[in-house]
């Protein structure tokens, strides 16, 4: 369920999204094959096709930043439905398909211990391959973002879930420690994914009688999508369609891309490093982004803000340094964090290292700002800090010391 779409690997799988490998009953079935499509805002962004039989799970996925990729996934089930192993490989969709598959996974699973292998363009990868022992139910990882819910709609069928919660072991590459996925029933048709790897992670499936994934809701999470199931896609359709457009027009690069902002203001040399979301037709403010609560103020990895000298907003001094920036956007008006922390992801907010509060003057505009900003200028005797996106406008106006 974390899931960061190109980070494959090479952040040994800090964030990615989860295969969740469950035993308990499953039904034989016929085989059943099914598709969902995956939006953010109004753009989609992802599309998977799955089968699911008595003794085989079969899939694949394409997704669409920030290059076309597609993951064929394959398991073979046990008798109440568990994966006894997982195989994976990712290749760009423009790739020679006869060259070995830029991410191969292979996983094999027993009682108590996973062996896994990961390669890169067929080289073996010693710090990501090796055994991991484990206790309990165990998952393993699906390297992108949106996930395989075929998966999940797997692990649902055989996890035995009724009124009670299922925890599992989350199994992945590399070292570190292994953190919980536990699933909830949340009603007759929902089922809820939490992870303790990011607190406050929730994903919610809804699901027919027969355990069918008819959508997943990620909009509590950092991630913002929203899957449906859509009867009779044509899936090599919409690939082909994809690569040849990307060919054309070049890749549609990261969901929200990194940038940085910089200006000399009254002699001080001034930078913001920050991350762009897009609006793709979503409110913004009191939904995307909650009122009354800390946002990163932008995407990604935590926005840093760097001076060489001191600055004054209000009668608040920020001393030269290096700070991140957080947001509070309420109803009414916006706060603006001086944090002495660097270098975190974005959802690792620490307000033991605050430095400074500083009120955001705010304004409406229109039209509504597609791409997030943050600018620097100077004004009048000294400059501004200014945030835009979708219709609203933040500002801290401030002096060189």
């Amino acid at each position: 369920m974390l899931l960061q779409q190109d980070a494959i690997m090479s952040a040994k799988f800090a964030s990615v999204a989860f295969i969740l490998v469950a035993a308990g009953s499953l039904a034989a079935q016929a085989q059943d094959t099914r598709y969902i499509v995956t939006r953010l805002g109004t753009d989609t962004v992802a599309i998977e096709r799955y089968t699911r039989s008595p003794g085989k799970l079969e899939g694949d996925v394409v997704l669409r930043n920030p290059r076309v990729q597609t993951y064929h996934y394959s398991s073979d089930l046990g008798a109440r439905g568990e994966l006894k192993n997982f195989r994976l490989t990712a290749r760009r969709a423009d790739a020679d398909p006869s060259a070995p598959p830029r991410i191969q996974v292979v996983d094999t699973f027993d009682d108590s211990v996973a062996v896994i292998e990961v390669s890169r363009a067929g080289a073996r990868d010693t710090a990501l391959s090796g055994r991991k022992t484990y206790r309990g139910r165990i998952t393993a990882q699906f390297p992108s973002e949106p996930p395989a819910y075929g998966i999940y709609e797997q692990i649902l069928s055989s996890s035995g879930l009724k009124g009670d919660t299922v925890s599992f072991v989350l199994m992945s590459p590399g070292g570190g420690p292994a953190p919980a996925i536990i699933l909830r029933r949340r009603g007759a048709d929902s089922v809820a994914f939490n992870s303790t790897f990011f607190p406050g992670w929730i994903e919610v499936a809804r699901v027919d009688s027969r355990g069918h994934i008819l959508g997943v809701n990620s909009l509590a999470t950092t991630v913002k999508t929203v899957a449906q199931t859509a009867p009779g896609l044509d899936y090599d359709r919409v690939v082909s369609g994809w690569a040849a457009a990307e060919k054309a027009k070049g890749p549609l690069g990261q969901m929200s891309p990194p940038d940085t902002t910089r200006a000399t203001v009254g002699g001080a040399n001034l930078a913001v490093a920050y991350s762009r979301p897009f609006k793709r037709g979503r409110v913004i403010f009191g939904n995307v982004v909650p009122w009354n609560q800390v946002w990163r103020t932008g995407a990604n990895a935590a926005t840093v803000f760097s001076t060489d000298k001191d600055l004054v907003f209000g009668s608040t001094v920020v001393p030269a340094g290096k700070y991140t920036l957080w947001t509070v956007p309420t109803p009414t008006g916006a706060n603006l964090i001086f944090n002495s922390e660097t270098g975190q992801w974005g959802t690792d907010y620490h307000a033991d290292k605050d430095f400074a509060r500083v009120p955001l003057a705010t304004k409406q505009v229109s039209p509504p700002v597609e791409q997030f900003v943050i600018a620097v200028a100077p004004q009048g005797s000294g400059g501004v800090l200014r945030f835009s996106w979708d219709d609203k406008e933040f500002t801290a106006p401030f002096t060189v010391k």
